[in-house]
């Protein structure tokens, strides 16, 4: 892939077509709902230590301590977020191991059938730094896909850094289509 432009970086979008897509129930993690207090402790830390490009220049400009504000007052501009959907997966001791924040667009759009059904997308998501490398990413991934299932969307696409290795690696394991990666502005 060749060097982004000037204040761009590469994104690899996925699709899945939910309703073709039956994840297996978490046999690691529970969940319980995400509230904003514990999200607002919990974004810092793995936007700070993320792999991509985007999440660090957030970081570098707002500061630990602002960018989860930023980051959450987006969601209200473009999506839907259903009530009790954010979610924060607990490991079998107990341990809150990362964070699912799916959301719906706000335009629903028309399915190949051509029936107007909602389109759902991974918002952000994130595996505590303690806690990565241990294949949670793909339990989050499975959570939130279920979720979008749960009210019959279309489809879920989602994106991330073309240089984060390891959510590439959790969205094939889920079995989402990959995409040509793009290119997007930093801010």
């Amino acid at each position: 892939m060749p060097p982004a432009a000037p204040g761009h970086f590469w994104k690899t979008p996925f699709v899945c077509l939910a309703e073709h897509w039956h994840p297996p129930p978490s046999k690691r993690l529970r969940y319980q709902e995400a509230d904003d207090l514990w999200l607002r402790r919990a974004l810092p830390q793995t936007l700070a230590t993320s792999l991509s490009e985007s999440d660090q220049h957030l970081v570098a400009r707002l500061g630990p301590d602002l960018v989860a504000d930023d980051l959450l007052a987006m969601v209200d501009e473009h999506f839907i977020r259903p009530p009790h959907w954010w979610r924060v997966g607990l490991d079998a001791e107990g341990q809150a191991v990362g964070f699912v924040l799916p959301v719906l667009f706000k335009e629903p759009e028309l399915d190949p059938q051509g029936q107007q059904r909602p389109e759902g997308t991974i918002f952000h998501m994130g595996v505590l730094p303690p806690y990565r490398g241990h294949g949670y990413a793909l339990e989050l991934i499975n959570e939130a896909t279920r979720l979008c299932m749960s009210v019959r969307c279309w489809r879920v696409f989602c994106d991330t850094a073309s240089a984060n290795a390891p959510m590439i690696k959790a969205f094939r394991e889920a079995g989402y289509e990959e995409l040509p990666p793009w290119q997007r502005p930093l801010s």
